[in-house]
């Protein structure tokens, strides 16, 4: 009796979807947290403290934001497994 393996993956297009999904909320908000805080550095120069308090307050929230989303999909994938053989199953 010949045994075959059996493989269970989603459809091409909704990982594609998942993917993209992912990679623009990332780089949406690692570019928020950028343009934050040079608008805070911007702010602060020019000796506008409240105006750079408020941006260094939302440069820190989309940072969180930003790392939070890297580390929810860095948790949320499956892990693979190696075989005996060194091969991913």
């Amino acid at each position: 009796m010949q045994v075959s393996q059996i493989t269970v993956s989603r459809p091409e297009s909704v990982s594609k979807k998942t993917k993209k999904v992912w990679k623009n909320t990332l780089r949406d908000t690692g570019y928020a947290a950028a343009a934050f805080g040079v608008a805070s550095a911007v702010a602060g120069s020019k000796r506008k403290i409240n105006l750079h308090k408020y941006f260094a307050y939302a440069a820190g929230l989309f940072t969180l934001a930003h790392i939070g989303v890297i580390e929810y999909y860095k948790h949320s994938k499956p892990k693979q497994t190696t075989n005996v053989t060194g091969q991913n199953s």
